[in-house]
């Protein structure tokens, strides 16, 4: 049965498709879900389109630094866990390869991010202490070291 624009709910009903009803009533389903997943998906990439990473001036020394990323974090684990729930559906093999893709792309922008913090917050510690005219007159070799960090 090739549905056209012919095609009428009473043409259907003369088919006596009775005996396979249930059969497409399964195959609705499962198309159903997978579209929602599918749908589900894209929304996650879509809600990145307005993710932005704000950085804030450090003194007055002209270097961005990151700021206030839990916004990002906290988009970043939603999404993360959301992604693990969609794999274990059984309708999700259609897009295994995306979701899987999407996840890894997800945990290696946490993990970039988290290392970036800790060197933000190292750097942010050690700055003052290198920028001290005395600190550098009584550690001249760690403070040529900085410099050439900084």
């Amino acid at each position: 049965i090739t549905p056209d624009s012919g095609s009428t709910l009473r043409k259907m009903l003369k088919n006596n498709l009775d005996p396979v009803l249930e059969e497409f009533e399964g195959i609705s389903n499962a198309a159903s879900k997978e579209f929602g997943l599918e749908r589900a998906m894209q929304r996650m990439a879509d809600e990145w389109e307005d993710i932005f990473f704000n950085t804030t001036q450090y003194r007055d020394s002209g270097i961005s630094i990151l700021a206030s990323v839990e916004d990002i974090q906290t988009t970043l684990d939603d999404q993360i866990i959301k992604t693990q729930t969609m794999r274990e559906s059984p309708f999700i093999k259609p897009f295994e390869k995306e979701i899987r893709a999407w996840e890894d792309k997800l945990i290696l922008t946490q993990e970039i991010i988290d290392e970036w913090l800790k060197v933000q917050s190292c750097w942010l510690y050690l700055e003052p202490i290198f920028s001290s005219p005395d600190i550098m007159s009584q550690m001249p070799e760690e403070g040529r070291l900085f410099q050439i960090v900084d």
